[in-house]
């Protein structure tokens, strides 16, 4: 069934290239497959397009944790909750500081 979405999340895509949605759709399909390393690239592209889409923050700071880059994981908790002081969105703020104290020990 995954891979069936991800096709279909992938014509999507080719629909509308710049749908940022649906590019985050796809990295979290390739999370939920276990291709971990595609995910990260996919996030951290998207990101890069459009720093603003606070959401992948946090999918790619759990990524990178879990692959075993905890300080990538940090710096990207931290980029995220300065980006969330720029859109005003202090709920995924104050999820992105709790994470960092978690990946740091500090729970």
């Amino acid at each position: 069934m995954s891979a069936e979405r991800l096709q279909q999340l992938r014509v999507m895509l080719k629909e509308e290239p710049n749908d940022a949605f649906v590019r985050y759709a796809i990295a979290l399909e390739l999370k939920r497959e276990g291709r971990m390393e595609e995910a990260t690239r996919d996030l951290e592209a998207l990101l890069k397009d459009d720093p603003k889409y606070i959401a992948c923050y946090y999918q790619l700071s759990i990524i990178l944790a879990d692959l075993g880059r905890l300080p990538e994981a940090i710096h990207v908790c931290e980029a995220g909750s300065l980006q969330c002081l720029t859109t005003g969105d202090r709920k995924a703020r104050s999820e992105l500081l709790e994470l960092k104290k978690a990946l740091l020990g500090e729970e």
